[in-house]
């Protein structure tokens, strides 16, 4: 078990160069589980296009929360 949240850990690190430190601290608590590893594959294999869109769509998420709230306020 031990060995197996080692590498949990190690993974990320090994894969890819631009995986962030708070990344990696935060898959600590999920290690067990393997959500570290598929969420490092995904980084790796994730397009600039691809990768574009998702954080549109989160903005596009946020600004209308924020709407939502300052009409609220």
């Amino acid at each position: 078990m031990k060995t197996a949240t080692a590498l949990c850990l190690a993974l990320p690190i090994l894969l890819s160069g631009c995986v962030s430190a708070a990344f990696a601290a935060g898959g600590a608590v999920v290690g067990a589980t393997g959500a570290v590893v598929g969420g490092a594959v995904d980084l790796v294999t994730t397009s600039e296009e691809e990768q574009m869109r998702k954080d549109n769509k989160r903005l596009k998420r946020e600004n209308e929360r924020l709407r939502k709230e300052n009409a609220e306020g």
